[in-house]
């Protein structure tokens, strides 16, 4: 087993901390269990942008506040997309043939793979499909 056993995607974080979200409950149930099994989670910096600014956008600047003072506090490690990281999930990227391809989703699965993440707690088939993630 790698230092991480679980990546959080930004679909994960945004259900967790909207209550409107149709997957909020489920969000929660998955979150709960995680760390209840102390399963080691890890996010990126990428995510961390994103959910951020959907959050902003859907439910205003002071949840987006909230949950960066969440991260924070939780002390989950953030795994920050530098230059090798970047590159390769810029080449992903151009891999993909489907309209609407994520660039975090690219960075998340380049992450997975380079320090061996097995899982993914995510609602998006994506990482199941294409880059053959176990979804938490």
């Amino acid at each position: 087993m790698g230092k991480f056993e679980t990546l959080v995607d930004s679909d994960g974080w945004i259900a967790v901390y909207l209550p409107d979200d149709l997957l909020h409950r489920e969000a929660v149930s998955i979150y709960s269990r995680l760390r209840n099994q102390k399963k080691k989670l890890v996010t990126t910096s990428a995510v961390i942008g994103e959910t951020a600014t959907v959050l902003s956008h859907r439910s205003g600047q002071e949840s987006a506040r909230e949950f960066l003072a969440a991260i924070e506090f939780s002390a989950i490690p953030v795994i920050h997309i530098d230059e090798k990281l970047h590159q390769a999930a810029l080449a992903l990227f151009k891999e993909q043939e489907k309209k609407g391809t994520s660039f975090v989703d690219c960075a998340n699965a380049v992450v997975a793979q380079y320090f061996d993440i097995p899982s993914i707690f995510t609602f998006d088939g994506f990482y199941a499909k294409k880059m053959n993630l176990k979804t938490a």
